[in-house]
């Protein structure tokens, strides 16, 4: 049953489906997010040019967000826990506006690191917020379509992002990011139409150790780490890759553009299937045929062939075991008497430390090595994360096999 109650329309009208306008709104908010994340990858090269940035400045700048979004998972899910999942996401939404449209504004490079770590603060806001309000409102065997319906949309709002950042460069960032802002503020308006969904009583409090070894909780973490692990070390060991083997600029970029499209494409028919087949299939499909296919991305000298590799890579493994390992976290918690926000700020966090280290650390051991170094090590840990995946479905097996001692013990 949903956690959210909506009142019946009146007889003889058309009535409105409140789950499915509330996914929708939830989808365009991700999205959003997702936009303003990727935005600036086109802007850099504006801002190293005008304020005479150095290379590490400039990826100090690339790196707030991911560094911002990070205290920003925590104190997102303090306050949703306290003051409710609609009311973070709106102070998400309005931290956004101010960030972004002062973003637009500095001229300073310190101030510009500053906005946008703010922005990846306001991140972590909306989408502990967001994340958790869907996620109460959705059916339990609907739960992985509407989160692979959301985490479409995020994946497609990334899509986004670099257009509105050319667009920033060529109009002007002060327009353009003004203008942001007062989108992020008319999305504060749409979200006040819909009613805070009731609090969970409050429960003990949960020691992390604890919340970790309940269940799918602590594997579901780990996933989540090193899908973020993946896309962080590919997201830069690839492009230079490319560039190395003569791929033009436009060639690199239409490469990542076509990974996120397949795995925005593939992001609702994953989510389906965890509905239908539980969480286990998919993340074992995914790590196995991911190990595989990152291990084969050390192998083409042609920039043709490791594009080709890259979009399938990345665009489809990694969205296999991403919405499953969502939803198993989700389950875990409410099985162990865990609170949802709980869960969801787990999520946010693990995404956002993954994220954090994995670009330095495999640009840091590539250099020292070779690029293949970093890539065989994420694939071999794909292959010893699905150890435990294979364990823990022989052992559910198991236990549907063996014949009940209790039976006069039902479930509820």
């Amino acid at each position: 049953m949903s956690a959210i109650r909506w009142r019946r329309a009146p007889a003889g009208t058309a009535a409105p489906d409140p789950q499915r306008a509330l996914v929708v709104l939830i989808r365009v908010l991700v999205m959003f997010e997702s936009a303003l994340y990727s935005v600036v990858t086109p802007v850099l090269p504006h801002y190293a040019h005008s304020l005479h940035a150095s290379k590490p400045a400039v990826g100090l700048l690339a790196a707030s967000y991911s560094a911002g979004l990070i205290p920003g998972s925590l104190l997102g899910g303090w306050i949703a826990a306290r003051a409710g999942v609609r009311r973070t996401t709106l102070v998400g939404l309005l931290v956004f506006a101010a960030a972004v449209a002062g973003f637009g504004f500095a001229t300073d490079i310190v101030a510009l690191d500053a906005l946008r770590a703010v922005q990846g603060i306001a991140c972590g806001f909306l989408w502990g917020g967001a994340l958790t309000w869907v996620i109460a409102a959705a059916p339990r065997e609907r739960r992985g379509a509407v989160l692979g319906s959301v985490i479409g949309a995020a994946i497609f709002g990334t899509l986004l992002g670099p257009l509105l950042g050319t667009l920033a460069v060529a109009a002007g960032t002060r327009l353009v990011f003004s203008l942001v802002g007062a989108v992020a503020l008319g999305l504060v308006v749409w979200v006040r139409e819909h009613p805070e969904p009731p609090r969970p009583e409050a429960g003990p409090r949960t020691p992390i150790a604890t919340l970790l070894s309940s269940g799918g909780l602590g594997l579901g973490t780990w996933l989540i780490t090193l899908e973020a692990i993946a896309i962080g070390a590919t997201s830069v060991l690839i492009p230079l890759r490319l560039a190395r083997l003569g791929a033009s600029s436009l060639a690199i970029g239409a490469t990542f553009v076509l990974a996120s499209g397949l795995s925005a494409a593939l992001a609702p028919v994953v989510g389906r299937i965890t509905d239908r087949r539980g969480a286990r299939l998919p993340i074992g499909v995914g790590l196995a045929s991911g190990a595989v296919l990152v291990a084969t991305l050390t192998l083409p000298h042609s920039a043709l062939l490791l594009g080709g590799l890259s979009v399938i890579a990345l665009g489809g493994p990694m969205t296999a075991y991403m919405i499953p390992a969502v939803s198993m976290m989700t389950e875990s918690a409410e099985r162990a008497g865990i609170a949802l926000v709980l869960a969801t700020t787990l999520v946010n966090l693990a995404y956002a430390t993954g994220e954090t280290i994995g670009a330095p650390a495999a640009a840091g051991l590539s250099q020292a090595t070779s690029d293949a170094v970093p890539i065989l090590l994420i694939s071999l840990l794909m292959l010893l994360t699905l150890v435990p995946v294979l364990a823990a479905r022989r052992g559910r097996a198991r236990s549907k096999s063996a014949p009940s001692r209790a039976p006069a013990l039902h479930s509820r």
